[in-house]
């Protein structure tokens, strides 16, 4: 048996026994302990809002699916018992992910009953599932003075809290234990968290950023609420979410300045300088999976015959590295991060470039795109993934001022000469008024 192969074993044996360890969290229980979501009729607004959320496709999603292919063929078969523990924690109790046979309700992957069966976080930081349960019926969530006729509540302050998210939205590396998803973990240490703006006040409220109070009724017969959660969580998959809203979110998320002269001579150095901001997300940019997501800014220059004078693109992401040092890797073979340069809660990242001027104008734009996968991903999964513009900046440089005095002069709307037309049709007016007057005088006089 050659080396690697023995290492390769080795690997697998021990992910099979993390991947065995990862669920301790998760209780064992039959897919009837939970409520499917047509039955949650006295819900059905707030039901509506979940079902094109990816939590209702975390489990049939194309693009988790088409990695998850990748990743069960590189571990043989071991590491998709790690995943769907969190696309479909309910599956992972019952066994039905084992035997691939899954019910109603395991389908629909995050549902609500059961994140409202929910009760706490194994553990002292959320992560890998670590959700606790009491499956006894009672529906939790954040009313004091909930009641139904239907079924038995119960208040819960844990789901106002972002540990309720964190648990699966802190994701480490079966084996060795480091990030591969902190979304947590990035609000935890940063701004958001010590001015106490929660995952919900952005992610399940209507529109960018903290929009609260939204009010409403959480139940159809139920009492006029100050303010009531939606159930859309809503992120940045504008290919299989609910492409208006994650777009939204997207394009508050960053603000871009471009800084460059306006007038610079043909044949000198034209400098400019582009910053971007995260003024709208308590987590990184991007977050979540990120060596799988793709974010960058894209910076070019363009004379007015067309000519391409520079391009520059710089990606912001997380480059993981194996035990041999090698890199860009796959998340299963990965030992450590190689590099990361994301852009944190409200910090900014600045780039410098430079070109030669040429005669005539030249247009500089700056622009940050966003794609939730890869192109090679989204082919395979058969998806069509589009590339969104966060934030975009153009400036223009001129060779002259002569032709900036020009170019301001050419824009500028043209003056216009003689009469203007309201005038005559005021006269014709005064005139047809004048006449009438004239011939009811006669007529009278006659």
């Amino acid at each position: 048996m050659g080396l690697r192969l023995r290492f390769a074993l080795v690997a697998i044996t021990l992910l099979l026994v993390a991947v065995s360890s990862s669920a301790v969290a998760l209780p064992e229980s039959p897919s009837s302990a939970f409520q499917p979501s047509n039955g949650c009729g006295c819900h059905a607004a707030l039901v509506e809002q979940w079902r094109p959320s990816m939590h209702a496709q975390a489990i049939s999603d194309p693009l988790y699916l088409a990695k998850l292919e990748e990743a069960n063929k590189a571990t043989n078969g071991e590491l998709g018992a790690f995943c769907d523990s969190c696309h479909s924690p309910i599956a992972t109790m019952s066994g039905e992910q084992k035997s691939g046979k899954l019910s109603a309700v395991a389908k629909e992957s995050v549902g609500c009953d059961m994140c409202h069966q929910t009760d706490g976080t194994e553990g002292a930081v959320p992560g890998n599932v670590s959700i606790t349960f009491e499956l006894d019926g009672t529906k939790r969530a954040q009313f004091d003075d909930a009641v139904s006729p239907i079924h038995t509540t119960a208040y819960s302050a844990f789901h106002r809290s972002a540990e309720f998210c964190g648990n699966c939205h802190n994701v480490n590396h079966p084996v060795n234990g480091m990030h591969l998803e902190a979304t947590y973990t990035e609000w935890k240490n940063g701004p958001y968290a010590k001015e106490g703006i929660v995952c919900q006040d952005c992610h399940m409220t209507p529109g960018p950023g903290v929009t609260k109070p939204n009010p409403g009724k959480a139940a159809a017969m139920g009492p006029d609420r100050e303010h009531i959660y939606t159930m859309t969580f809503v992120g940045g998959n504008v290919a299989l979410g609910d492409a208006d809203l994650a777009e939204e979110r997207l394009q508050a998320a960053a603000t871009l300045d471009l800084e460059v002269g306006d007038t610079i001579a043909a044949g000198e150095k034209v400098e400019l300088n582009t910053t971007i901001t995260n003024v709208g997300a308590g987590h990184y940019l991007p977050t979540g999976l990120t060596e799988v997501r793709q974010m960058w800014l894209e910076v070019t220059a363009v004379n007015a015959a067309g000519e391409e004078l520079m391009k520059e693109r710089r990606d912001f992401g997380t480059v993981l590295k194996d035990k041999d040092g090698k890199y860009p890797v796959e998340l299963w073979d990965a030992t450590t991060i190689h590099s990361d340069d994301r852009i944190p809660p409200r910090e900014s990242v600045s780039n410098s470039y430079d070109f030669e001027m040429s005669d005539g104008l030249v247009t500089v734009t700056a622009a940050l795109y966003y794609r939730s996968a890869p192109e090679e991903l989204a082919a395979k999964a058969g998806v069509d993934v589009p590339t969104t513009t966060m934030v975009s900046a153009t400036k223009t440089v001129y060779s002259s001022a002569e032709e900036k005095a020009n170019a301001q002069d050419a824009s500028e709307p043209e003056q216009q000469t003689g009469i203007p037309v309201w005038v005559w049709g005021a006269v014709v007016a005064v005139g047809l008024v004048a006449v009438a007057a004239i011939l009811y005088s006669r007529r009278r006089r006659g």
